[in-house]
């Protein structure tokens, strides 16, 4: 599609599912700025809370689209909740994929330093003990980040159903509507010719009645 074409498309999209699209987008980036800080080792905000939202801004789209005045629009809106959906799960792999890397090199650093005066036992117990012990909690850390990445899936899951199950209402409700719609127009069409039909009966009565009385007066005239 041309810069052109997506002006166009873009322009008979609702408002609403416009900044729906923008949303998701904001947050993709910052998703992004997040792996990279993981690659780096910095420590910040988790990024599981920037999954949630775009999947439920998906959910929210995915209802949008049935909204949409025009089926071009709505063949957009659809292309684009693909679109996201399949980035959406490639975002996810490249979280896990960090965390993995983040949790190797924190554990090859921590084998280096234990290692770093030639053996384990000229260590202290106490500093063998503090590395094994950070080891752990970013091992525990990662993994409950992976975990809260699984029971966020199941939930995507259920909210999916639930979503499509609502879309399929709604569309059920459409195809009423405009079975309704069809079949009032064409009352109303037959109702327009039966009037005409009555319309042209009367004034051809009233001709016929005027010719009687004009018949009537005129052999009263001239018999």
């Amino acid at each position: 599609m041309s810069y052109n074409d997506l002006i166009r498309v873009m322009d008979v999209v609702s408002d609403d599912a416009r900044l729906i699209l923008h949303q998701i987008y904001q947050h993709e980036s910052n998703i992004r700025l997040k792996i990279d800080e993981i690659h780096n080792g910095s420590e910040g905000p988790s990024p599981f809370p920037l999954i949630q939202q775009i999947r439920s801004k998906l959910n929210i789209l995915n209802v949008k689209i049935v909204e949409q005045q025009s089926e071009e629009a709505e063949d957009f809106l659809r292309q684009q909740h693909h679109l996201h959906s399949d980035e959406l799960g490639t975002l996810q792999k490249q979280i896990r994929a960090a965390l993995n890397v983040q949790t190797e090199k924190k554990a090859k650093a921590d084998r280096e330093e234990l290692l770093a005066s030639g053996t384990l036992k000229k260590r202290g117990k106490k500093d063998v003990t503090k590395v094994a012990e950070d080891i752990t909690n970013t091992l525990q850390r990662n993994t409950e980040l992976l975990a809260a990445m699984v029971r966020q899936q199941e939930e995507t899951v259920k909210n999916l159903a639930t979503s499509s199950a609502e879309v399929d209402e709604v569309d059920g409700e459409y195809r009423t509507l405009s079975s309704v719609l069809v079949s009032s127009h064409r009352l109303v069409t037959k109702i327009g010719q039966r009037a005409m039909t009555d319309t042209i009966l009367t004034y051809l009565c009233f001709f016929l009645f005027l010719c009687t009385v004009a018949y009537v007066i005129q052999k009263r005239i001239f018999y």
